[in-house]
This record gives C-alpha cells, structure tokens and sequence, in this order.
C-alpha cells in the first residue's frame, strides 16, 4: 500500500471527492489506496474524527485485508489508547496471515509501552516475508545499536538509507538512545560510517556532532555541524547546536553570533534569547543580558531560565528583596514548573525556604486546571530528583485537600518509604488502602523499589477485598 504517485493536487481533489460521500452521501467508488491516501491525510490534518470513519469504512470495504487494521491499531496509538491498540493487535494476528505491517506495528507499540518483548525476532520474522523492507532494516538497526551490535546496526541502517533517505530524518530517534545508554564512542562510530556513505543526509552529521559533544569534543562536534551548514546553510538547529559548543568552550561572543543567526531564523525562538542572556551575565554584561532575558519572556511568560536569569542578576546585585518580588511575581502570573518551584529556594533564607515552597505551590495549585496531575507530577519531580523531605513537607500542607484525599496518602506513603521513615509510610498506606484500595497500583509504579519492601506487600494483602 502507500505506492500510489499522486501530486498535491490529485490528493486535494481526491479528499474533496471523499467529503462529498460524507456529506450528501454521492455514489462514489474508492480502491485500496485511494483509502489509504485519504486516511493519511486526515491524520496529517489531523481530524481524528474523520480519520477513523474511513478507516472503518475502509476495513469493511476490504474486509479480507489486514492493513485497514493495523491502519486503525496506529489511530489508537496516536489517541494514546494503547490497551485497545494491544488488544486490536491479538485480534489481527488470529485473524489474518502474518504481514511486515502487522510486525512492525507490534515492535513501534512494544517500544511506545516500554512493553518487554523480542523486537528483533518479531522484525526478522518481518524480514522473512520481505527481506528489501527498508522500514525493517531501519527497525533492525536500531535493535542492534541496543545490543551494542554496531557493524549490524551500520550495516542495516546504511541499507535502509539505500533505499530511502528521509529515514534520515528519523536518525534523532538513534541518538536518544545512544545518550540514554552513555554509548557514546559507539554513536561516533555509527554516525561517522553514515555521514561517510551518505555525505549529503544532515542527520547523519547531526548525529555525528551530538556524539561529539556527549564526548566533550566540542571541536569536532562544531566542525559535524558546520557540514549540515555547508549542505543548507539556513538549518537554525545547526547554529542552535554550534552556539551550545562555544557556550561549553567558553567562547561566548561565538556563541552569542550563532544564538542569533537562530533567533533570526525564528521570532518566536525564546530559548535562544535566553542563552544569549546566559552568555552576556556570565560576561557580566548585566543590563544587555537583562534585554534578553525580557525579550524572551514577551515570547514565553513561563521560560524559567529566563525569569532565573533575570533574578540571578538582581540578587548578585544586592537587590535581594528585588529577585523575590520578581519570582513571586512570575508565580502569581501563571503557572509556572516543579524545576523553577524548586530553583527559587536558594534565593531565600534557610529557615524561609519551605514556607516559601508551600507559598508557590498553593499559588500554582491554585492556577492549574487539574490537580491530580499536578500532584502526580511533583511527586514524579520529587522522586526523580531525591527531594523527599521537601515533598512530604509540602504535601503534608495539602493532606487534607477533600477531592484528593486517597491520592495524597498514597503519594505521602510513597515519598515516606523512599525517605526510610517506615512508621509514616504505614499509617499513610494503612489510610490510602482504606479509602481506595485499587490506588494501590498507581502507588507502586512511582518508584518500582517500593514493592521491596514487605511493610508494603503485607498491607496490600491485608485490605485486599
């Protein structure tokens, strides 16, 4: 499917022909990949509504193909409705012949899941039934980069490239996972036999130069980028990642000078303005970095370097009670993050510190539309960055918030264990149990450590129904 050669034009009329079907009902007859089209373009739109129509009229007008199927099961994964996709994927594997899409799907869901399963058997079962799929070897090398296989992975990455160079764009995917698993000789190695076969593809470079600077050869990262500019010297990203490097040599009007060949490439680009304030306060060009700083929060209200940047520079001026009229200031303006909640603490006192942080979080609490998230996600904060104390001071001044009773135990009982105050955790999970005890569940995936501890696995045997 997907071979049909349509310029921009045909797929407009094409569309406009399927939404007279849907509005007056007009007799009109649609092959496979006429489908197929139309669907791709409601999900470009996206009109998820329209998409899904025609991909249920599509599978009953052919019902004896599974690609219709797995076109819907990609419908649930963008809707984020991952067990009915799972669940849509066990009814086409018994339903239908195996297909490369059908395997494919099952490995981009395994991995979107974090589920725990054999991608690189399924994509070789993949390559069984079509050994030239470019899309599989794409998927196999990036297997391979995984079991730090990487002659297999360049070697299944270069065919795939072969065949189809926009797959480099999808290189950035690669490069996460290489920082994610500190593999970084191993990401130059990779990229440079890329950037070497495919001299012309920027993500090969991009990828080249991100391995450098893991590596800290910042040197050579900036002379990986300089090429993505020599191939389209208009690449905002390249001088974006340049200006970081000269940041880290310390070469700060370099940095400055590509921060704003950036910028001019994007008004609406805050983060640039505000590293080109960092670079102008750290030569202490205090009243330039403060122009940016403003310049980047005109674009971005919440941009919480740069409302740190502007009170770095109050506070090392003197003008303490300055910096703290502007931080509480950005608080009662608008929501602001769990990192700036937390960043403001070193601009007070020790002993104002955490009636500080309960101020800013009652004040933000106030302003968001969903509490449980924001109370999901600073205890996410919390556990992530080992600020246990502060979360269960904080939330000890919220315990009693009526329509988040049950969760708040949980969370409390959570940050109590992974600070070792046992007894706490008890009575707190003993509470939470009480009042709901099917929240259990969500309690243990917020740290998987918690189900070590036999306080925990006792009580939820215990309540259990």
């Amino acid at each position: 499917m997907s071979g049909f050669d349509s310029d921009e034009e045909d797929v407009k009329e094409l569309v406009e022909r399927y939404n007279m079907l849907l509005e007056d009902g007009s007799p009109m007859y649609f092959d496979e990949d006429d489908m197929d089209i139309i669907i791709g373009e409601f999900m470009l739109d996206p009109d998820l509504s329209k998409a899904e129509e025609a991909i249920n009229r599509a599978i009953r007008m052919f019902p004896h193909d599974s690609y219709f199927r797995i076109l819907h099961v990609r419908l649930l994964v963008f809707k984020l409705d991952f067990l009915k996709a799972e669940q849509e994927l066990i009814d086409i594997e018994q339903t239908y012949p195996p297909t490369v899409e059908l395997y494919i799907q099952k490995v981009l869901l395994a991995r979107m899941t974090s589920s725990d399963i054999d991608a690189l058997a399924l994509l070789n079962k993949a390559m069984d039934i079509d050994p030239e799929e470019p899309y599989v070897n794409f998927l196999i090398s990036y297997e391979y980069l995984k079991k730090k296989d990487i002659g297999k992975a360049i070697a299944h990455a270069t065919y795939a490239l072969q065949f189809d160079e926009s797959f480099d764009e999808q290189l950035f995917g690669f490069s996460y996972l290489l920082e994610s698993s500190q593999q970084y000789e191993d990401g130059v190695r990779f990229y440079e036999a890329l950037a070497n076969e495919f001299p012309m593809l920027q993500g090969c470079w991009f990828g080249l130069g991100l391995s450098y600077s893991w590596l800290k050869q910042y040197d050579k990262a900036i002379d990986a980028y300089q090429y993505v500019l020599s191939i389209n010297e208009d690449t905002p990203s390249a001088h974006f990642n340049i200006a970081n490097c000269y940041f880290e040599l310390k070469k700060y009007d370099e940095a400055i000078e590509h921060y704003k060949q950036t910028c001019s490439n994007d008004a609406e680009d805050y983060t640039s303005l505000t590293c080109i304030g960092d670079c102008l306060s750290i030569q202490d060009k205090d009243e330039e970095a403060l122009t940016y700083y403003r310049k980047a929060l005109k674009i971005n209200t919440v941009c919480s370097d740069a409302i740190l940047g502007i009170a770095t520079i109050l506070h090392d001026q003197g003008q303490i009670a300055e910096a703290q009229a502007f931080l509480e200031q950005a608080f009662r303006q608008t929501p602001q993050s769990f990192e700036l909640l937390f960043n403001i603490l070193p601009y007070y006192d020790e002993e104002q510190q955490i009636d500080k942080l309960k101020e800013f979080f009652e004040i933000t609490l106030s302003q968001v539309e969903n509490k449980a998230d924001f109370f999901h996600f600073f205890v996410a904060y919390c556990c992530d960055k080992e600020m246990y104390d502060y979360g269960i001071e904080v939330l000890e001044s919220q315990k009693d918030l009526p329509e988040l009773f049950d969760k708040i135990a949980y969370y409390l009982a959570a940050l109590c264990f992974l600070n070792n105050q046992v007894p706490q955790a008890t009575e707190y999970l003993s509470n939470a149990l009480t009042i709901n005890y099917e929240g259990y569940k969500d309690f243990l995936s917020i740290d998987p450590i918690l189900e070590t501890y036999p306080q925990v696995n006792e009580l939820i045997e215990l309540y259990k129904s």
